[in-house]
């Protein structure tokens, strides 16, 4: 598939529903990247069994708290800086480019890079959604050295790190986020070869995010007609069961940046009589829903709200009171739920107290 402008805006939108409320506002990063790709031209956008088994991989995003890049706008130059970076550590360059996450603005970031230096970005990503930390992308869950890792800023600034373990790189990227690149940086990270890259990342999701942003543009406004289409879409990929989990109100918001991290809690009322609650949890992403007290969802299966007169994803840090929303939840791929991914997934991870329950 050749992705050229005009196909950003439905992958930015669909990046946007996959994000579960992290990923931050893709407004702006659409715009970046249709301008990127009317300078510089298309980027092939490769499946994963299309891959030379001894190809280059880098994984590249963007780093943040959502809150922040709302009002810290990227130059766009952030992600090749960082690739630039760590291609010099190497003494190698990129022969592909994948997303760490399929979530939000970092569905686009590859586009960004791939269309400057001429490279394919993958069909694929390393969390099938958006997700807080780096040790969390199934890169690193199955092996794969999170460094040598290059981070970036929109000045110019960058850095190499090297360490023992992906938790440690988190800490890290997250430092120089907050503290030279003003609470945002681009990243690349996850270097693998072809074959590896088949084995780690989970399949498919940037022509989801086509799929779902194009889904979304036909059925703006008309709610159950996008639930059946979603349902249909969902069929063939990875992912699980879809269901509407609630319909309702936002009651109150309390929302606070920290550790880089937007951080929060969510109340919502149902629109009937009898005035059920649900309860969200948030870490830039939607981690955990409540209905009357009772888990109905968890990380690392996909929470996400939708406005519930236009059926647009709403993020962690434009939700507002009173806004009236769709909560639907989908299943994670297989890959997120093994034990392995258990260990740095599971909502135990998050401070919750519970276990996670499958949709």
């Amino acid at each position: 598939m050749i992705i050229s402008k005009d196909q950003i805006a439905d992958i930015a939108m669909g990046g946007a529903f996959l994000a579960t409320g992290g990923g931050g506002d893709v407004l702006v990063g659409k715009m970046t990247t249709e301008e990127i790709l009317r300078r510089h031209g298309d980027v092939e956008l490769m499946p994963l069994e299309a891959l030379d088994d001894a190809a280059t991989v880098i994984a590249i995003g963007s780093v943040g708290a959502p809150t922040i890049m709302q009002e810290k706008v990227s130059n766009g130059m952030e992600a090749l800086w960082a690739l630039q970076a760590l291609e010099a550590y190497l003494g190698r360059k990129a022969d592909a480019l994948i997303a760490f996450e399929a979530g939000g603005l970092n569905a686009l970031v590859p586009f960004l890079v791939g269309a400057q230096r001429k490279l394919p970005v993958l069909d694929a990503d390393g969390m099938g959604r958006a997700l807080p930390e780096l040790q969390m992308e199934t890169f690193s869950i199955y092996g794969v050295k999170a460094t040598p890792l290059s981070m970036a800023g929109d000045l110019g600034d960058n850095a190499v790190i090297n360490t023992r373990n992906s938790a440690v790189a988190e800490k890290l990227v997250r430092q120089f986020a907050i503290h030279a690149g003003g609470g945002h940086c681009c990243s690349a990270e996850h270097v693998m070869d072809g074959k590896t890259a088949k084995r780690v990342s989970v399949p498919g999701t940037i022509s989801l995010c086509h799929r779902i942003g194009a889904s979304l543009g036909t059925h703006y406004g008309k709610l159950d007609l996008f639930l059946a289409d979603l349902q249909t879409i969902l069929k063939d990929t990875h992912y699980g069961k879809m269901k509407c989990l609630f319909e309702g109100k936002i009651a109150d918001v309390a929302r606070r940046v920290e550790g880089g991290f937007d951080m929060g809690d969510l109340r919502l009322e149902s629109f009937g009589a009898d005035k059920k609650e649900m309860r969200i949890a948030i870490q830039n992403e939607y981690l955990i829903a409540k209905l009357d007290g009772e888990v109905v969802a968890t990380v690392p299966d996909l929470i996400i709200l939708i406005d519930h007169e236009t059926c647009r994803p709403i993020t962690s840090e434009t939700i507002h009171y009173g806004h009236r929303v769709a909560v639907i939840g989908i299943g994670a791929p297989p890959i997120m739920t093994t034990p392995e991914a258990m260990k740095v997934l599971a909502p135990r991870c998050f401070g919750f107290d519970t276990d996670y329950k499958p949709l």
